[in-house]
């Protein structure tokens, strides 16, 4: 009962607290640097905590796809806390000091640029948590509906997945919110003793 309390604490409680997030989340550090600084904070473990609910919706699914997926969530959370995560907190850092220093304010927002600039020029960190957010995601979506889940429950966590790492800032509530259906239907399934379990042979191909 503890286990199937705190999986299913994690599979519900992340796409909340990260959709909640993302629907406070300022469009620009100046607009409420707290607020800002407090998200990007939090977003790094609450990151690593949704790859952990993918690994929980993957939990005894067998296959190449499904074995790609789970592999993919350490990197995907690697290079989404620092695209993310360390990226925004720098450029908090940098417009509290701009805030507290106004005649520094040009200086700032060149340095600002400029580490966005590198950020994606150089080490190529959105790109890749885009790329690795697509195996993570969509490979869980298309391992679970091979062994049985609901296609719009699959889809929706794969979309939901994708499209909150993509644009989070934008849409991150919506997507979180789609995740979460789409997790809880899966979840359910999984749990429903009717439901007919793919042979093993099968499953080990998919």
């Amino acid at each position: 009962m503890t286990s199937v309390i705190l999986r299913r604490s994690t599979i519900i409680g992340t796409p909340v607290a990260l959709g909640t997030l993302a629907a406070i989340h300022p469009m620009m550090p100046q607009d409420n640097l707290g607020i800002w600084n407090l998200i990007h904070t939090l977003q790094i473990p609450l990151v690593a905590l949704l790859g952990i609910s993918v690994l929980l919706l993957l939990r005894d699914v067998r296959g190449r796809i499904a074995t790609a997926a789970r592999l993919a969530v350490v990197p995907w959370v690697a290079f989404f806390a620092a695209f993310d995560g360390v990226a925004g907190l720098a450029t908090g850092a940098l417009a509290g000091f701009a805030h507290e220093h106004p005649e520094t304010s040009a200086t700032v927002t060149d340095a600002t640029s400029a580490l966005g600039d590198s950020l994606f020029l150089a080490a190529g960190l959105p790109l890749g948590a885009t790329l690795f957010s697509m195996i993570v995601f969509g490979g869980a979506a298309v391992a679970l509906h091979r062994i049985g889940a609901p296609a719009f429950a699959a889809v929706a966590v794969g979309i939901g997945g994708v499209v909150w790492t993509f644009v989070h800032p934008l849409i991150g509530a919506p997507a979180m919110l789609v995740f979460l259906v789409g997790a809880l239907f899966v979840e359910l399934s999984a749990r429903d003793p009717r439901r007919v379990a793919m042979p093993a042979a099968r499953q080990a191909q998919a």
